[in-house]
C-alpha cells in the first residue's frame, strides 16, 4: 500500500513538474544542499573527490514546504478584526513586523506628501498596511516558484518564496536544517531607500539640466517628498483598501559575514540581510529604478569605463574603411536601431546576476541590456559601484561580426572559385553556401564566377537554390536597411 501511495505520488508530482522550478543544487565548500521544490525536502551532503554522503541521519530533515503550510495556517494576533498568521508577522527578525508600521517613520513616512494629499492619498505608512491587509486577505499560496543560497560561513541556508514574500532562514546544525527565521519582506518593499549610498539626487545630479527633468518625471521624483503640514495619516474620506502588495520574482545571493541579498526584479528593489545574532535582521534597502535610468542618459555608464559613447566613438574611427567599403550603419543611431533588429527571438533569461564571497554582485537586467555593480561592504549596506547600459556594447560587436563576415566571405568566394576550377565541385558548393551565408550581397560576384562552371544537373539545382536564397536575403537586409533609414528621418522631424 505504501508502495503504491508513493509511486501516485511522484506520478502527480512528475506531471506537476513542468510548471514547478527544478530542484535547486547548492553548495558551499564541500557541503551541497539539494532543495526540492516539489516535496520541500532539504537534503545536506558531504561531496568530495571520493565520496558523496548524506548527512544528518538519523535526525528530522528540514521541509520547507511544511514550514510554510504551518506558517500560513498558524494565527499569532488579530487586529482590528484581521488575523494575523506567522508567515505574515514573521519569526525573530528584525525590525519586527510590528515595528515597521510604528508612526515614528523611520521606516515608512507617516504623513502623506503634498501632492498625495491633494490627490486624496493616505500616508505610505497606511498605504503599505493596506496593502498588506489586501495581500493575506487574498489568501496567497505557494506556487512552486523557490530560491535558495547558503550563507558566506555555510552556517545559514537562506530559501525564497516569492509568492508568499516568504523568506525562511534555516540554521545547518549537525548537518541538518532547522528553521530560525522568517520574514516577510512585503512591507520592505515600500521602502524608498535605507543605509544606501549614493542617495537618487547625487546620481540625477550628473544629469544635464534636460535629462535630469526627464528622468525625474520617467521616475515620480520631482514631486515635493516633504509631508503635508496638516494632513493626517488617514483621513475618515480616504479609500479604505489599496491594492495588494505587488507580486515578486526574486533572486538570491550570499554575501560576506553571513548576509544574504534578496534582489525584487518585478519591484526594482534590492534587500540586504544579515544573521548578526540570532535573529534575520534588515540592514539595507536600496531602489534601483534610477540606477537602471542614469546610465542611459550619461553616455552608457556610470563609473564605467571607457563609457558606450566613448567606446562607439573609437570604433567608427578605427573602422572607417570597412563600414565604407561594405556599407554598414556608420551612426549611434543607426547602430541602436541595428542592435533591436538583430535581437533574438527565442526565450531567455530577463535578469542574471553573480555574487562574490567578498559581497560584491552583479546584477545584469538583460531585458534593459544594463547591470549593475553593488558592493553590500561587509553586509552592512547596498552600495552602488557602478552602472553600465551595454547596448553600445553589443552595438560594437555586431558591427565587428559584420565586418568579419563581409571579410571572410570574400576569401571564402574565392576558395569557392579555386575548388570549382580544380573540378571539385562539391567542396565548391559546400564553400559557396558559407561564403553566401555570411554575406548574401555577394550573389551577383557568384553568377559571374561561376557561370558555366556546374554541369551536372542536381549540382546545378543546388548551385540555382544558394543564389536564390541569397538574392532572398540580401532583398531582406536592403528592407531592414530602408527600415532604419527612415527611422532616422523620422527621428529628425521637428515635433
Amino acid at each position: 500500500m505504501l508502495r503504491s501511495s508513493l509511486i501516485l505520488a511522484l506520478g502527480l508530482c512528475a506531471s506537476l513538474s513542468q510548471a514547478l522550478e527544478t530542484p535547486l543544487t547548492i553548495m558551499t565548500s564541500n557541503k551541497v544542499g539539494i532543495i526540492d521544490p516539489v516535496y520541500g525536502s532539504i537534503a545536506i551532503y558531504e561531496a568530495t573527490a571520493s565520496k558523496s554522503d548524506r548527512l544528518g541521519l538519523g535526525k528530522p530533515s528540514g521541509n520547507f514546504k511544511a514550514d510554510l503550510e504551518l506558517g500560513l495556517k498558524r494565527y499569532l494576533a488579530e487586529i482590528d478584526g484581521v488575523p494575523f498568521q506567522q508567515l505574515r508577522v514573521g519569526l525573530n527578525t528584525e525590525p519586527a513586523y510590528g515595528e515597521m508600521f510604528t508612526p515614528d517613520a523611520k521606516w515608512l513616512p507617516s504623513k502623506p506628501t503634498k501632492k498625495e494629499a491633494a490627490a486624496g492619498k493616505a500616508a505610505l505608512l497606511t498605504r503599505t498596511r493596506r496593502g498588506e491587509d489586501a495581500f493575506w486577505k487574498a489568501a496567497p499560496v505557494y506556487d512552486g516558484v523557490v530560491r535558495a543560497a547558503f550563507s558566506s560561513s555555510g552556517r545559514y541556508l537562506a530559501i525564497a518564496v516569492p509568492s508568499l514574500h516568504a523568506l525562511l532562514l534555516y540554521t545547518i546544525d549537525s548537518d541538518t536544517a532547522t528553521l530560525m527565521a522568517i520574514r516577510n519582506w512585503g512591507p520592505d518593499l515600500a521602502i524608498t531607500g535605507y543605509k544606501t549610498d549614493p542617495a537618487p539626487a547625487v546620481l540625477l545630479a550628473q544629469l544635464p539640466a534636460d535629462k535630469r527633468k526627464e528622468a525625474e518625471e520617467a521616475l515620480g521624483l520631482g514631486e515635493d517628498r516633504k509631508p503635508a503640514a496638516d494632513a493626517p495619516a488617514a483621513a475618515p474620506g480616504l479609500v479604505a483598501e489599496e491594492a495588494p502588495t505587488p507580486k515578486s520574482d526574486v533572486w538570491i545571493g550570499a554575501g560576506s559575514a553571513d548576509s544574504f541579498l534578496l534582489v525584487d526584479v518585478a519591484n526594482n528593489k534590492a534587500l540586504l540581510y544579515q544573521v548578526p545574532a540570532k535573529a534575520l535582521t534588515l540592514n539595507s534597502v536600496r531602489d534601483l529604478a534610477v540606477d537602471l535610468t542614469i546610465p542611459g542618459l550619461v553616455g552608457g555608464g556610470l563609473r564605467s569605463e571607457p563609457s558606450g559613447d566613448k567606446l562607439l566613438e573609437f570604433a567608427l574611427s578605427s573602422r572607417k574603411k570597412q563600414i565604407a567599403e561594405f556599407a554598414l550603419p556608420s551612426s549611434r543611431q543607426e547602430l541602436m536601431l541595428l542592435v533591436q533588429q538583430s535581437a533574438g527571438k527565442g526565450k531567455s533569461s530577463t535578469f542574471e546576476a553573480a555574487m562574490s564571497s567578498g559581497g560584491i554582485a552583479v546584477l545584469n537586467f538583460v531585458e534593459r541590456r544594463v547591470f549593475l555593480t553593488i558592493d553590500t561592504k561587509g553586509g552592512q549596506t547596498v552600495a552602488l559601484a557602478g552602472a553600465r547600459d551595454y547596448t553600445l556594447d553589443i552595438a560594437v560587436a555586431l558591427l565587428d561580426q559584420e565586418i568579419n563576415n563581409r571579410t571572410n566571405a570574400r576569401i571564402l568566394l574565392s576558395d569557392a572559385k579555386g575548388f570549382a576550377t580544380a573540378g571539385k565541385r562539391k567542396s565548391a558548393l559546400l564553400t559557396l553556401q558559407l561564403c553566401l551565408g555570411l554575406d548574401p550581397t555577394l550573389h551577383k560576384d557568384a553568377e559571374k564566377l561561376f557561370k558555366g562552371a556546374f554541369k551536372d544537373a542536381d549540382q546545378l539545382t543546388q548551385y540555382q537554390a544558394l543564389i536564390d536564397e541569397a538574392v532572398k536575403k540580401a532583398d531582406e537586409l536592403a528592407k531592414l536597411a530602408d527600415e532604419r533609414k527612415k527611422a532616422l528621418e523620422e527621428k529628425k522631424k521637428p515635433k
